[in-house]
């Protein structure tokens, strides 16, 4: 048993929640809009709504980035504030969030609609 943010989570039930992350992440498209909930160093738990940007990929590291941008209060893309990252690595099947150069743990990732 594992104990997380939904309290004592069984593993074949942390694996799916795993299974179905990855899953949203390689449907995101340019302009996707996305909520994900995260814990990081300077505040604590809270909820982003971030807009996808570009997606790139490392042939050297083998690692897919996508880069999300925060949101204004009038919905449009503030690009003066700190970017987002996705790494996904496929031959570890491994995915991970970074506010700038910082890591961030994320517990979900839900797919809103297009800006």
């Amino acid at each position: 048993m594992f104990k997380t943010n939904y309290g004592v989570e069984d593993p074949i039930q942390r694996l799916w929640r795993l299974f179905k992350m990855i899953e949203t992440f390689k449907t995101l498209k340019n302009n996707d809009l996305i909520r994900v909930s995260l814990t990081d160093a300077l505040i604590g738990k809270r909820e982003k709504l971030l807009s996808v940007g570009r997606r790139s990929h490392s042939k050297k590291y083998n690692v897919e980035k996508l880069t999300l941008h925060q949101l204004n209060k009038d919905g449009s893309v503030c690009k003066h504030s700190c970017k987002y990252y996705f790494y996904y690595r496929p031959e570890s099947n491994f995915l991970s969030l970074a506010m700038s150069n910082m890591a961030c743990s994320f517990t979900s990732i839900e797919k809103l609609n297009s800006v």
